[in-house]
């Protein structure tokens, strides 16, 4: 059984379908929110089960995982980094300890722990590799805690005995919350027949330009990526990039999104904007342990992600 926090959130969910589909039972846990996609409600109560925890509150955690006899974790509740900055990481770092702490007490095989590609900010490289040396330097609140979960998280491997990985990824797709990427605004903007700037923040001032871009994975790679290093005997490293292993340029994602919706316009800035390009994720030590690689290709995700919204489905 595994126990997967913030289990309604966007990687959450997906998560739960890939470990269902290898035969894993899962537990969800909630804290405001309930939501559950139709694929998952044939296996509510009989292989998924939903808990309501906060990760703020330790007994909670271990109540749930006793429960349920729960052998592994995947942490993906990230409460909002909104107002002071200090009360922001503090209650992140508090939630972390206690499922770090729950995962010693359930004595779990492995807690896996959602980092971002967004700890590399800042980082050499035209490829970044796991091993890649990270600035002290943190522009943004993500970068900072996220850097913060992974240091935690490998100390404690340690000095709590507790196999702990740290998984960094950028994802797109269905479920997804908010309009904060590119891929999300395109297919949204596609389906309901409006031009991008309608979903960028700032408008059209704001749009893109056509050759910037970032290493994005579709969703349901993610999620498969997830189940394996969870199923896992053993692994042989503290950090994994899950990604496409290449530069996604806006270019492909805004044409992906025409051929899904025909007609769709999308317009896009020429050029680059001068800003630092983002290297894209080196995915070879997923590859090589557990025998990984992507299946969507941005077409094929972006044309899904748009049958997805025509289906009715609440953005």
């Amino acid at each position: 059984m595994i126990l997967i926090t913030g289990g309604m959130g966007f990687i959450g969910l997906h998560a739960a379908q890939a470990l269902l589909d290898e035969g894993e039972d899962v537990v969800l846990t909630r804290y405001r929110e309930h939501r559950l996609p139709p694929s998952l409600f044939p296996q509510l109560d009989r292989k998924l089960f939903v808990e309501q925890v906060d990760i703020a509150e330790p007994d909670a955690l271990l109540t749930a995982g006793r429960k349920y006899g729960v052998s592994g974790i995947l942490h993906l509740a990230s409460p909002p980094m909104l107002g002071p900055a200090a009360g922001s990481i503090r209650s992140q770092v508090a939630g972390l300890l206690n499922v770090l702490e729950a995962g010693s007490a359930l004595n779990v095989r492995r807690v896996v722990l959602a980092s971002s590609i967004a700890v590399y900010a800042g980082a050499d490289g035209a490829l970044w590799r796991e091993d890649v040396p990270l600035p002290l330097e943190s522009p943004y609140p993500m970068t900072a805690y996220k850097k913060l979960t992974e240091i935690i998280g490998s100390f404690c491997s340690g000095a709590m005995s507790l196999d702990t990985v740290s998984v960094r990824f950028s994802a797109y797709g269905p479920l997804a919350r908010g309009l904060h990427f590119l891929p999300a605004q395109a297919v949204l903007a596609a389906v309901r027949g409006k031009p991008l700037s309608a979903f960028v923040r700032g408008g059209i001032d704001a749009l893109p330009y056509a050759e910037d871009g970032i290493d994005f994975a579709y969703v349901k790679d993610v999620a498969a990526a997830l189940a394996r290093l969870l199923a896992a005997p053993s692994l042989r490293h503290r950090v994994y990039n899950i990604g496409s292993g290449r530069i996604v340029p806006n270019r492909e994602i805004a044409e992906a999104a025409r051929r899904a919706v025909p007609g769709a316009g999308l317009e896009l800035r020429p050029g680059r904007s001068g800003e630092a390009i983002y290297p894209a994720l080196d995915i070879a030590r997923l590859r090589e342990e557990l025998g990984w690689s992507p299946r969507y290709t941005i077409e094929q995700g972006i044309a899904e992600y748009a049958d997805w919204l025509r289906q009715g489905n609440a953005f």
